[in-house]
């Protein structure tokens, strides 16, 4: 009899009784271990336990459960049992898809206090049933907190959490701290002086200022860093200072029990000045890094003009263009690549026919990009860059000459209303959503050439081929790249293009303007280098 793998899943909602010597996890572990003993006879054997304490089933972001998944897709696992079905999830979305995962890598899924079984459907709109009243009892929980929240705010009280800087907790309650109100004070005055929320974050850097120090009940120190902009507005914009409570889900601001720290005179006045810098577009001049080859210069075709934010990801710092709200976000990094490279790639020798442009750095380009309009037809995605003509003539007349023939560039220089500019398409992914500095979280496009499309295609095809010629089953290759039968064939079929194909991918040479789905097309069947070099140069003929 073939062993059968069995991990056990336990989880609990709050840390409340977990360092009891024995508590809700290990009761959790014992049942489901001797129901898996029961079970011995159909070759049943516990492998491993995961847990994850204090954490939602309304949330798939648990360690555990993670490690659990990945476990499975490995084939390391064929039974996941579970003391109740709310343990695993108390979100109907998510609790399908994580059958979909286990359907798909053949693993199944026990409850020891419930009985049914999946196979037929009465068994799965039972399943379906406890997970609705799994999901409403989570809701009906979260409500009565958000309604407690909402009452207690309403009555002034402070609702838990790190206290801000000038206040300290004491029976939940906030009390001034003198020295810490004496900063906040400058803070408030010194960005009346300034005007300029970073720079005041700079001044108190520089003499020695830090944020809250604060040890909450788990023991670790947290605050006590540098300031930023964000802690500045943060606290500049916090009613808590005038003796106020504000309820941020309702958009309400409360009289509070605690004692102000602030005049009010004062955070009036810089109440006003917060407004008047947000209405004003030249207020923001000052964070328009100069770094960025496109900033104040990018426009959609609507003629709406992109600007800056930022995103942090393990300490570094990532810059987006952005045009409005439920807009769209562009990596700084890969648009402002991408125009250097269609610079680079543009023909120039109308303007100065014996110039080794080659010698020219990026900064010296950036100065030629005037205006970028980023434009969307058909499908298909294009950058028009406008530029100053006068300065590239300028910077092309003091380059080193060349002899002979110049090199052929694949773009070339045309005129609108008396305006030089260039075009170029570029292909647009979405990827998943990265939450921004202000705590929003929103998709970010990924910005390619279209030939770096194909050959992040070709690499990837690559790869594959190396998995089987290093003797892996074609099922372990779907299992380690996460690709369906279809989708692996498909990337693997790019081994075999035409060689004179892979040639101009890899110098940029597209005749038909060909996207990865459309090069995948070609490979497929058994389509000799002939034919798939007919295709490439004529698309009209797919």
């Amino acid at each position: 009899m073939p062993k059968i793998n069995c991990a056990i899943y336990t989880r609990k909602s709050t840390e409340r009784g977990l360092d009891m010597e024995f508590n809700s996890l290990q009761n959790q572990e014992e049942a489901c271990k001797a129901y898996i003993l029961s079970q011995a006879f159909n070759g049943w054997e516990y492998v491993k336990t995961y847990s994850d304490g204090g954490i939602s089933g309304g949330t798939m972001e648990r360690p555990g459960l993670q490690a659990l998944l990945n476990d499975i897709r490995f084939g390391r696992i064929q039974v996941v049992v579970v003391y109740k079905v709310d343990r695993l999830s108390r979100s109907i979305i998510d609790f399908h898809k994580m059958m979909q995962e286990f359907d798909k890598y053949g693993c199944n899924f026990v409850s020891i206090t419930q009985s049914f079984d999946t196979s037929n459907s009465m068994g799965k709109l039972t399943l379906n049933m406890l997970l609705s009243f799994a999901q409403f009892e989570r809701e009906v929980s979260a409500e009565r907190v958000r309604d407690k929240i909402a009452a207690s705010k309403a009555k002034g009280l402070w609702m838990g959490g790190t206290p801000p800087v000038g206040y300290n907790l004491k029976d939940k309650q906030l009390i001034p701290n003198p020295q810490e109100a004496e900063l906040v004070n400058l803070i408030f005055n010194k960005y009346l002086e300034l005007e300029n929320m970073l720079e005041v974050a700079n001044w108190l850097n520089q003499n020695g200022y830090h944020t809250k120090a604060w040890i909450p009940r788990g023991g670790k120190l947290r605050g006590g860093k540098a300031f930023q902009k964000s802690s500045i507005q943060r606290i500049l914009t916090n009613p808590v200072y005038i003796g106020k409570v504000a309820h941020q889900a309702k958009s309400k601001v409360y009289t509070g029990r605690h004692e102000p720290i602030v005049p009010k005179n004062i955070w009036e006045a810089v109440q006003d000045t917060v407004r008047r810098r947000i209405t004003n577009p030249q207020a923001f001049s000052h964070y328009q890094t100069h770094q960025t080859v496109l900033a104040g210069k990018l426009y959609d075709d609507k003629g709406q003009a992109f600007r800056l934010t930022s995103s942090k990801k393990r300490g570094k710092k990532f810059l987006y263009y952005y045009n409005g709200v439920g807009g769209r976000y562009l990596p700084v990094e890969q648009l402002d690549g991408f125009v250097l490279k269609t610079l680079k790639k543009t023909d120039f020798d109308d303007l100065e026919p014996l110039a080794d442009w080659d010698s020219l750095t990026d900064a010296q380009m950036q100065k030629w990009v005037v205006k970028v309009v980023c434009q969307s037809a058909d499908k298909k995605h294009y950058l028009s860059i406008f530029l100053d003509e006068k300065q590239i003539k300028t910077d092309l007349s003091v380059c080193p000459r060349i002899s002979g023939q110049a090199e052929a560039r694949p773009l070339s220089c045309e005129k609108l209303d008396g305006a030089l500019y260039v075009r170029d398409s570029f292909v647009v992914d979405n990827v998943s959503s990265v939450k921004l500095q202000n705590g929003t979280a929103r998709n970010i496009l990924t910005v390619r050439q279209l030939n770096e499309s194909l050959v992040r295609g070709l690499s990837r095809g690559w790869q594959l081929k190396r998995l089987l010629e290093k003797g892996k089953s074609l099922r372990e290759c779907e299992t380690a790249s996460g690709m369906n039968k279809r989708t692996f064939a498909r990337y693997l079929n790019l081994c075999y293009l035409s060689p004179k194909l892979v040639a101009d991918i890899l110098e940029y040479k597209n005749p038909r303007n060909m996207g990865l789905k459309e090069l995948m097309n070609l490979t497929e069947g058994e389509t000799g280098f002939g034919e798939q070099e007919k295709r490439w140069t004529n698309y009209d003929n797919m």
